[in-house]
């Protein structure tokens, strides 16, 4: 009986068909991605599993939403939805862009596609950020009088999500820890900013250390603006000043006259003993 199953094997064996591997499905992944207000915003997305593949259409859905973001399909060149939002290069891959992005747009959302090799799918999230304006920078009192006070101010509008403000004097020396920083948040679904003002007192300045700078940083602690602050000083400080360099002036000029005097008679002393001791040599009288 055996022997018998065996033989039936063998003939039919050739018949049946073999089956590989199919290997890894077609797999679509894409990036959280950062974007600005008011900047164009790129998610990039790849697939795994398989080479040349041809996006046909797409479908971008916000989590919590019914109706689709946006949809393409290529081949017929039909796009519905939001016209912020499109494919970066569809020739090249499943990545995505948007336009004037808001910050309306921060969220999760679902991307399906359908390709030559089958449907991918992939979740990704997308956060949105604001850069602060250039800050603008005052002090008080205007004039200031050498060891008298003095407050700084630095302000920053417009930025999203909360930053801060550092000081450093004309050294590079990091003030921020003698200031106080006041943060203004307003925060709506189209609008989202934190306005920074920051005061830097001194009971007793010391001019020397003038300029200051205010630097503005964002969240990762990124410079996004940066201002100098000259110090005016009272008149009278201001007339001081300008004596003492004056004197100084005056004290180096002077220092280098006497310098060139005392070379001048040097270099005489030099020649004089060096004629004597010639003429010593040759038998002259000295």
């Amino acid at each position: 009986m055996a022997s018998i199953m065996i033989m039936v094997l063998a003939v039919i064996y050739p018949f049946i068909p073999v089956v590989e591997p199919s290997g890894d499905l077609l797999k679509l992944e894409c990036e959280p991605a950062v974007g600005i207000a008011a900047h164009t915003t790129v998610i990039t997305c790849h697939f795994r599993g398989y080479k040349d593949v041809k996006v046909d259409a797409v479908s971008l859905r916000k989590v919590g939403q019914n109706e689709p973001t946006f949809r393409h399909r290529i081949a017929k060149q039909q796009k519905l939805g939001d016209p912020r939002f499109s494919l970066e290069n569809p020739a090249e891959g499943p990545s995505l862009k948007i336009n004037d992005t808001m910050f309306s747009d921060t969220g999760v959302f679902d991307y399906e596609i359908v390709t030559n090799r089958g449907r991918a799918s992939a979740k990704f999230t997308l956060s949105v950020t604001a850069k602060y304006k250039d800050p603008i920078v005052s002090t008080w009192p205007q004039d200031v009088t050498e060891g008298g006070p003095i407050d700084l101010y630095c302000n920053a509008t417009e930025g999203y999500p909360t930053g801060t403000i550092h000081w450093f004097d004309r050294y590079g020396t990091n003030w921020t820890i003698n200031s106080i920083l006041t943060k203004t948040t307003k925060d709506t679904d189209s609008s989202k900013s934190v306005a920074l003002s920051s005061k830097l007192t001194f009971n007793s300045i010391d001019l020397s250390l003038a300029p200051f700078r205010c630097i503005v940083l964002n969240s990762k602690y990124i410079k996004d603006g940066e201002k100098t602050i000259q110090i005016t000083p009272a008149k009278q400080d201001a007339e001081d000043m300008a004596e003492s360099k004056s004197n100084n002036t005056n004290i180096i000029a002077g220092v280098m006259v006497i310098g060139s005097l005392i070379a001048g008679l040097l270099f005489a002393l030099f020649f004089f003993r060096r004629g004597k001791e010639q003429r010593y040599e040759s038998g002259q009288p000295a």
